[in-house]
């Protein structure tokens, strides 16, 4: 190839390369979702409807499926939400937080509350919104307290929140003089209970507590719950409760004397 030929192609590339010019509007997708939530508030071009207690939310199918799987497999498969467009929440979901969902996903914004929290990480979960979920799970971690630590656990464990999960069980283990005598105590779980009575880093000074607790969440519900008393004792470490309290509260306990312990959890008076 001539030096000429060659300096020509390079002259119309150049020449080509000075013609485009990409253009970028910082604001456009902000612009847009204000003028999908303008044309949601008017109905506009509407094609879904979603309904909870006894509320109706018109809304776009694109715009939920874009930033939701759930709304994404009821629109987008065979169900018959995908064609009628339509689903219907009844009272498993409460209008006001399916009304911030909706919100958000047409503005990119939410107000988080001590209020609405709780509510809005359980709806943001069940329906995948998953910034949400997540927003609410770490505007909670900055509110735990003993006092509310037990409810966060179960909340954490149950959602899949592990940030807050994580930290809620530490502060259980660290106050757990304080929670044991809680009502929130005596509702946990039989399972929660267990892992919580027998954890490695339960903070107590001695077996005492972790023996009357167990005692404690059994007699809540001494009919519902007395066949559990041997896993529950399970977790207390007998060899280190004191002579005395075994041969004084131990012994005398009805439901450890009864028929059902008598050979899981042999104590003798």
């Amino acid at each position: 190839m001539s030096a000429r030929v060659h300096e020509s192609r390079k002259s119309r590339a150049s020449a080509g390369s000075a013609n485009i010019y990409l253009f970028h509007k910082s604001s456009y997708a902000d612009s847009v979702l204000v003028h999908l939530n303008s044309l949601r508030r008017q109905r506009l071009f509407t094609d879904a409807l979603l309904r909870a207690g006894g509320r109706s939310f018109p809304c776009h199918r694109a715009v939920l499926a874009a930033c939701s799987r759930y709304f994404e497999a009821a629109f987008g498969g065979g169900l018959r939400e995908s064609r009628a467009g339509e689903v219907d929440f009844g009272d498993s979901l409460r209008p006001e937080v399916l009304e911030l969902l909706l919100d958000y996903a047409y503005t990119s914004r939410v107000l988080i509350d001590e209020e609405n929290a709780e509510s809005l990480l359980e709806a943001g979960d069940m329906l995948e919104f998953q910034d949400i979920r997540d927003a609410c799970a770490q505007f909670l971690e900055r509110r735990l307290h003993p006092s509310n630590c037990l409810g966060m656990l179960l909340l954490s464990d149950a959602h899949r929140c592990a940030g807050l999960s994580e930290l809620s069980w530490s502060m259980c283990l660290g106050n757990f003089a304080a929670i044991r005598k809680t009502e929130d105590f005596r509702r946990l779980p039989k399972d929660t209970a267990v892992r919580l009575l027998s954890h490695e880093e339960l903070e107590t000074e001695d077996e005492r507590p972790v023996y009357e607790a167990a005692l404690s969440w059994v007699n809540h519900d001494p009919e519902g719950r007395r066949r559990h008393l041997p896993e529950l004792l399970g977790a207390v470490r007998l060899a280190l409760l004191p002579a005395l309290f075994l041969t004084e509260n131990v012994s005398g306990e009805e439901l450890i004397r009864g028929r059902y312990l008598l050979t899981a959890w042999p104590v003798h008076s």
